[in-house]
């Protein structure tokens, strides 16, 4: 029952790694304007603990830290703005004392479910996939809208430790060691079989390319400009320690490491 590799005791080295994902994010976050990055670190890590990838959670979350900051924090600032937007405008709905039209609220309502929709994908993208900022942007709002029930879920995940800290307040301190952690391993379960038929697609289209000599061909597929970039580019993607990278194409003929 207690051996190293028993079910109790691969449950508790679970548990322990999510203590300590939920640990980091919060650390990460303090700062606030890294709060992007954080969440890069962290669905990265939740990715590898679904996938059970070996790994070390602190020195994983600091090196998927540090390669994110960059775009993460200016996905973050964009969001930030969005979010001021939207709260400004209800503020005036609520506030100014006009009497507005009831599809003008149901169109605010509308554009908050999408935005909310494509930000769940927003950071997991990151986190997965190397893109521009706008790609990364744009993906996300096109897979949200490609897979509408994930979708859904995935922002009602977030509901669940405030369900559960409504019906049950003794909660709290088990939610404040482990809702967030447990939030990100679940919709990293979720996100992986969403992301599988496109990481299968761009293993695909790579070996067509590594064999193409015409590049006069198109796609518009939701990663379409990302090729494009790419082929301009003479470069690829491949999977790389649990992400998938551009490495240039010519490599590839002489690399016997890559994983396809």
């Amino acid at each position: 029952m207690f051996k190293l590799d028993s079910p109790l005791m691969n449950f508790l080295n679970k548990v322990a790694d999510i203590m300590i994902l939920n640990f980091l994010f919060f650390i990460f976050c303090i700062p606030f304007f890294t709060i992007g990055a954080a969440f890069s670190a962290a669905y990265y890590m939740g990715f590898k603990m679904v996938k059970n990838e070996e790994t070390y959670i602190i020195k994983g979350f600091w090196k998927a830290f540090r390669e994110n900051f960059k775009q993460g924090t200016a996905i973050w600032i964009i969001l930030l703005a969005v979010f001021g937007v939207l709260a400004a405008d209800y503020h005036i709905m609520a506030y100014s004392g006009i009497e507005f039209a009831q599809w003008i609220r149901i169109a605010m309502i509308a554009v908050t479910i999408v935005v909310l929709m494509g930000v769940v994908f927003m950071f997991p993208l990151q986190a997965r996939f190397i893109n521009p900022v706008k790609n990364t942007i744009k993906n996300a709002f096109l897979m949200a809208l490609s897979h509408l029930p994930t979708a859904f879920l995935l922002v009602a995940v977030y509901a669940v430790p405030i369900v559960i800290l409504y019906f049950i307040p003794q909660s709290l301190p088990v939610l404040i060691a482990l809702a967030f952690g447990v939030v990100i391993y679940i919709k990293s379960f979720l996100l992986l079989r969403v992301f599988k038929k496109y990481e299968d697609a761009l293993v695909d289209r790579n070996q067509e390319t590594s064999h193409e000599t015409d590049d006069s061909e198109t796609d518009s597929g939701i990663f379409a400009e990302s090729d494009r970039i790419e082929r301009e580019n003479k470069t690829v993607k491949v999977f790389r320690n649990g992400k998938f990278v551009e490495v240039p194409e010519s490599s590839l003929k002489n690399d016997s490491t890559v994983h396809k």
